[in-house]
């Protein structure tokens, strides 16, 4: 995801959101890892997770049926990490595209 274009994804956040999840999608985009929120504090992300660093998340390892809709003007979901999902994960997947939506409109 182009980083400069994440002020623009921001201001078309829904009002229902936190905070918080708005700065772990930005350190998504930034670090480009798929892993839990980062403290930004090596004590803090210890205390939250026994480690200094916050934890990958591994898809690999779902073991449950997953369903995931993606649209073809999705701008948070783009193709590519949605392929990256695909690839990685190991269990049963059922997948619809619906090429005229964008992201608000499947949530």
């Amino acid at each position: 995801m182009n980083q400069s274009s994440v002020p623009v994804y921001l201001t078309h956040v829904s009002a229902g959101t936190s905070v918080k999840y708005m700065i772990h999608y930005a350190q998504g985009v930034r670090t480009n890892k798929f892993q839990a929120y980062d403290y930004c504090s090596p004590e803090e992300n210890h205390l939250y997770y026994n480690q200094t660093t916050p934890p990958l998340y591994s898809i690999r390892s779902t073991k449950i049926l997953t369903v995931i809709f993606w649209a073809g003007n999705a701008w948070v979901a783009d193709p590519v990490h949605v392929s990256y999902i695909f690839d990685n994960i190991q269990s049963s997947v059922y997948q619809k595209y619906i090429p005229d939506y964008n992201h608000l409109d499947v949530v």
